[in-house]
């Protein structure tokens, strides 16, 4: 593919900038990114570290509130009077009624965060500091949680997100601290004291930090049960976050941070954005720089392109500028050095080929005369001794126009017209010699007529049948014997793409296959010495006549060159048609 040399170097120059560009852009891209994330890893393990003890101390707050019951002796009382199992024999006085919700309310004073404090006995009470919206009783419906209090044996109990259906209106996802108060002495299960925390329980105390709208802080229990998840939802993709969490061992409780890198690169992006707008400036003008200087050291060269164009164009008088001293300068110097001396050896050696050309161009023509005007001065003799006065003189008017035709126009190209007119001045000669034996038809339309053939290049393929085809003479030729039946011959032409085809038909006794690839080759041998020397097959001797075929094809390759001249059909079943392939050439 060709590639022009300024666009190859305004190539290599943007390559060479673009480069190095692209490669330092995107390192410092990757090691600030890096940074900033391993930085902010790092703060995070501290932020949650921090959450992390937050959280243990504020735990460690609503576990004391749980142990109170256990020191109040009139608390304890109550839930002794309520310990039996029985659920439908609860009944709770309105001193027992007073007493807890003032034991509840000092609990949930000043704690905001704190939805309620709920106490429930073993024979399906409850006491609570919200007396309207707390149910009175309890039942293992709405207590499905109690299993997992139970099991911690008194130790406290992070329950996570679950239903509170011992409302009057049932709280959904209620976060709750809970755990079973015992008789000190005797161990006995009196009752499990709860503690429901609003959405903003944990909230309160990480509103403080500031994760980001992408990323998360969430809060999860030993069963790896989310308890709260704050600014996100509570599933990311892990590929995507950074993450960092702290363990309690007291609480049970994990705090995990993801960090999405998303937000952390948005920095990094807006310091790229500033730096490639800066670089986009630079690289622009860089650009443009190498625009300029591509040009410059282009132009010489297309200058020098150009003037080489015109060069093969034939314009041997063109020279170009010599616009600097480097190595493009020498070069140029050598053009004008190498066309003028071109110019010398066209004008010396091409001119004179063209006159030796020429001149056998001019021998070729004058050769093929004398062959046909010595056979028809001979019949003309024979006439005038028989006294044929009237056949005589046709045969006389008709050598008249054919000696005008070759004597008088001296073009190499002539009409179609002119050439046919010619031909059938030629056959008229030989059909009142031949008779019955010869006839001719030409088939060529109108439309050809002033269409610009070689002179001379029909009556010798014409003679060439009359001689062989008939046997009627004794030089070679495309027959291969004499004969005296009668011979047709068609003169046609036609159209082949660009070309002109002409062809001479005849149905005489046709040549062998042999015979064909020895003419062929002698036809078209390059030496016309080589040609002349050549044995013909069937020991007829050396060639002695019969030059016409090889003179008309040698003449129209002169002329035209490659693949134009003559060539040979004998397919049919009788005959031979040689075919002369021209191109097709109007007068200007």
């Amino acid at each position: 593919m060709y590639i022009p040399l300024r666009r190859k170097l305004i190539i290599i120059f943007c390559l060479l900038i673009t480069i190095p560009f692209l490669v330092i852009g995107t390192i410092t891209y990757i090691k600030y990114t890096a940074g900033v994330e391993r930085n902010t890893a790092e703060l995070s393990y501290q932020i949650v570290n921090q959450i992390n003890i937050n959280l243990e101390r504020y735990v460690k707050e609503l576990d004391r509130l749980t142990l109170m019951p256990l020191y109040d002796e009139e608390v304890m009382s109550i839930l002794k009077s309520h310990s039996h199992a029985d659920q439908r024999a609860a009944y709770v006085t309105t001193d027992e009624t007073n007493k807890m919700n003032l034991f509840i309310s000092s609990l949930a004073f000043d704690k905001a965060e704190i939805e309620s404090i709920l106490i429930f006995t073993n024979d399906g009470g409850i006491f609570s500091n919200l007396d309207q919206s707390v149910r009175k009783k309890w039942d293992w419906s709405m207590a499905q949680w109690m299993k997992a209090v139970k099991e911690k044996d008194g130790g406290l109990t992070i329950l996570p997100p679950h239903d509170a259906s011992y409302y009057a209106q049932t709280k959904p996802q209620i976060v709750s601290l809970s755990r079973v108060i015992r008789e000190p002495y005797t161990n006995k299960m009196l009752g499990l004291v709860k503690l429901d925390l609003t959405p903003e329980g944990f909230g309160a105390m990480l509103s403080s930090v500031h994760m980001g709208s992408s990323s998360e802080l969430r809060i999860t229990d030993s069963k790896d049960e989310v308890l709260y998840v704050a600014s996100g939802g509570t599933s990311r993709a892990q590929g995507s976050f950074i993450r960092a969490s702290a363990h309690s061992k007291y609480t049970g409780l994990k705090v995990t941070a993801l960090i999405s890198r998303g937000e952390l690169r948005e920095e990094a992006h807006e310091l790229t954005s500033y730096t490639l707008m800066v670089s986009l400036i630079a690289l622009m003008t860089a650009y443009a720089a190498a625009l300029v200087l591509s040009n410059r050291l282009t132009r010489p060269i297309a200058h020098l392109q150009s003037k080489m164009r015109q060069v093969q164009q034939g314009q041997l008088q063109e020279r170009a500028i010599v616009a600097s001293h480097d190595e493009i300068g020498q070069l140029t110097e050598g053009f004008n050095m190498m066309v003028g001396e071109i110019d010398r050896l066209v004008k010396e050696v091409y001119e004179t080929r063209l006159k030796e050309k020429e001149a056998e161009l001019s021998a070729l023509q004058n050769q093929i005369q004398p062959h046909f005007l010595y056979n028809t001065l001979e019949m003309v003799n024979m006439l005038a001794l028989q006294g044929n006065s009237l056949k005589m003189s046709r045969i006389v008017s008709s050598l008249a126009k054919l000696l005008r035709y070759t004597a008088e126009r001296q073009e190499r190209l002539v009409y179609i017209q002119d050439e046919v007119r010619f031909v059938e001045a030629y056959l008229e000669i030989q059909e009142l010699r031949l008779g019955d034996r010869l006839q001719s038809a030409i088939h060529i339309d109108a439309s050809y007529d002033y269409c610009l053939v070689p002179k001379l290049i029909l009556q010798p393929l014409i003679e060439n049948v009359i001689e062989h085809a008939l046997g009627t003479g004794t030089g070679t030729g495309t027959g291969t014997g004499t004969g005296t039946g009668t011979v047709r011959l068609t003169l046609s032409a036609h159209v082949d793409g660009d070309d002109l085809i002409l062809s001479v038909k005849d149905d005489g006794i046709g040549m062998t296959g042999e015979r064909k690839s020895w003419l062929e080759e002698w036809l078209y041998a390059r030496d016309h010495s080589l040609a002349l020397n050549e044995e013909e097959p069937g020991g007829f001797g050396r060639i002695k006549k019969g030059l016409a075929l090889r003179n008309v094809h040698q003449r129209i390759q002169l002329h035209y060159n490659a693949p134009y001249g003559l060539y040979i059909d004998d397919t049919a079943e009788r005959g031979v048609t040689v075919y002369l392939r021209l191109p097709i050439h109007w007068r200007d």
